[in-house]
């Protein structure tokens, strides 16, 4: 069997690769700054842009109110010139005002309908107004903007009223123009203009926090007041921020408010819209800094190759003299100017003579299971011989694992290997020092517990059991073992018959049901008593 020797990486190689690390790092910083200024520019762009827009907003829709609320008005002292509005007229002054309300209402003071435009509204003319709204109207007597509510129509809507007075001054009523939030109505025809590509959108909040406008409708009427842009504006309060929406969604938000309804406009754009102009950036520093990378690499590949030349001479040789069918008789004559590669020349010259030699006794000391950590098959063999011929007392307990099959045909041979790492960690919990815990082969395990008889093994092995059957085990789900126990010198004095007698009475924990410990010639072992 040949010595095998790691290979570990070239001279040559490792100097090409400090180069390349060195460019690396200079670019990794080059490319973070330059990310992070761009980052913050983008950033503080969105966010003025944003505040900047809702203000504008802000002051368009207040434009638009004082228009709305002034043709309320003038249809108001209109409908205070007679007693009775004639029915075209009122549908002339409708059609005057379709591109701001979605209906008009003429009620009097007992909030009877007495006009109406268009008259497929789900109400008609001698009809009571009973919402809360209409009452307030009344109650005011005085130009108002409602919250939003749910009409006896049930629409969601807003109300905007001016009171109706006779030529004397006497109330006799008021107008009310709606706005219907769930349909098309003037704020969507205004703000409809504001959605881009790019996911950014505007919404509209009432003084309640709940949402009057929203491009997706199915929003429109629910509460965001939890939204810290949302108590902002509120507060009466403009600004910019980045936030996280009542969905999750982050945002970079501008906000406005606007005084005369008390509403709040929010324009906001995803956060997400900044990482294509990033990834944009970092690409075209990659393709500036590739030509230089690839000349830098070439010229650190030259220089590394004459420095380590002579070096690469004696590690080829090493290589053949370790590896090789046919050894060389000689090491090579290196010429070199640096003083260390003669120095360990001559070193490896010397080391030659004494390297078979050293190979042969590191093959001998290896013992331990590759897996598991544990000792094997030969170190077992070993510790049996001299325990038995120098008379130590001592337990074998062979252990099986219940339906290892299963397990890897179930979960895989990974997670089958993950079980038995478990097993054996289990095992080295459960050993005394000087034990011996070994792998056997396959899913069969074993502990020598020293200076043991019979039932002391066992009450380790019970122990064990119990560990593996309530621990929590890598694929999630009970996992069991059978262990046979027999002891030196009452079930044999040789380590084959030690061996035989563990494997029968581990046979006989199989056959009688597994996921149990027998002892040698006799039963099972019930429960673990105070022991070691």
């Amino acid at each position: 069997m040949k010595y095998l020797i790691q290979k570990g990486f070239t001279l040559r190689f490792t100097i090409s690769l400090l180069v390349i690390i060195a460019i690396l790092l200079t670019m990794l910083t080059s490319i973070t700054s330059a990310v992070q200024v761009n980052r913050a520019t983008l950033i503080g762009n969105y966010l003025q842009n944003n505040e900047q827009y809702a203000k504008k907003l802000a002051s368009n829709t207040n434009e638009l109110l004082v228009t709305m609320q002034q043709n309320i008005n003038a249809i108001a002292k209109i409908s205070g010139r007679s007693q009775e509005m004639d029915a075209q007229l009122f549908d002339d002054l409708f059609q005057e005002n379709t591109q701001y309300f979605n209906s008009i209402v003429v009620a009097d003071a007992d909030r009877i309908v007495r006009a109406l435009s268009p008259h497929t509204i789900g109400i008609e003319v001698g009809d009571q107004l009973t919402s809360a709204q209409s009452k307030m109207a009344v109650s005011l007597k005085a130009p108002f903007i409602s919250n939003p509510y749910r009409a006896t129509t049930g629409r969601y809507i807003i109300l905007i009223s001016a009171p109706i007075v006779d030529a004397s001054g006497a109330y006799q009523g008021f107008v009310g123009g709606t706005i219907y939030l769930e349909d098309k109505n003037v704020l969507s025809t205004m703000l409809k203009e504001h959605f881009f590509g790019n996911g950014s959108y505007v919404y509209v909040v009432e003084k309640n926090g709940a949402i009057i406008f929203h491009p997706d409708k199915q929003r429109i009427g629910k509460s965001v007041i939890s939204n810290p842009v949302v108590k902002n504006v509120l507060m009466k309060k403009s600004g910019s921020q980045r936030v996280t929406n009542s969905e999750g969604g982050q945002f970079f938000a501008g906000y406005a408010y606007e005084p005369s309804s008390s509403w709040g406009i929010i324009s906001q754009t995803p956060t997400s819209v900044i990482d294509k102009p990033l990834h944009d950036l970092i690409k075209r520093v990659l393709l500036a800094s590739l030509p230089f990378l690839l000349l830098i690499l070439i010229l650190g590949w030259w220089v590394a190759s004459r420095i380590a030349k002579p070096l690469n001479t004696l590690a080829q040789f090493s290589d053949q003299a370790t590896l090789g069918s046919a050894r060389p008789q000689n090491v090579p004559d290196i010429k070199s100017a640096y003083y260390e590669v003669r120095l360990l020349s001559q070193s490896v010259k010397i080391a030659f003579q004494h390297l078979n030699q050293d190979l042969t006794q590191l093959r001998n000391e290896a013992g331990v299971d590759e897996l598991t950590g544990l000792a094997n098959r030969r170190t077992l063999d070993t510790v049996l011989q001299q325990w038995t011929e120098y008379h130590v007392p001592f337990a074998v307990i062979l252990i099986d694992i219940d339906h290892f099959k299963g397990v890897n045909d179930t979960y895989g041979h990974v997670l089958g290997d993950q079980v038995l790492k478990h097993l054996a960690q289990l095992m080295r919990n459960v050993s005394l020092e000087g034990d011996l815990c070994f792998r056997y082969g396959g899913e069969e395990f074993g502990i020598l517990v020293q200076r043991s008889g019979p039932r002391e093994a066992g009450v380790v092995a019970e122990r064990l059991r119990k560990e593996m059957e309530r621990t929590v085990n890598p694929i999630g789900v009970p996992v069991t073992i059978s262990a046979g126990v027999a002891a030196y010198p009452e079930h044999g004095r040789s380590p084959r018959d030690l061996i035989l007698k563990a494997d029968e009475a581990l046979y006989r924990s199989k056959t009688g049901g597994r996921n149990r410990v027998t002892l040698s010639g006799e039963a099972e072992v019930k429960q673990v008593r105070s022991g070691r």
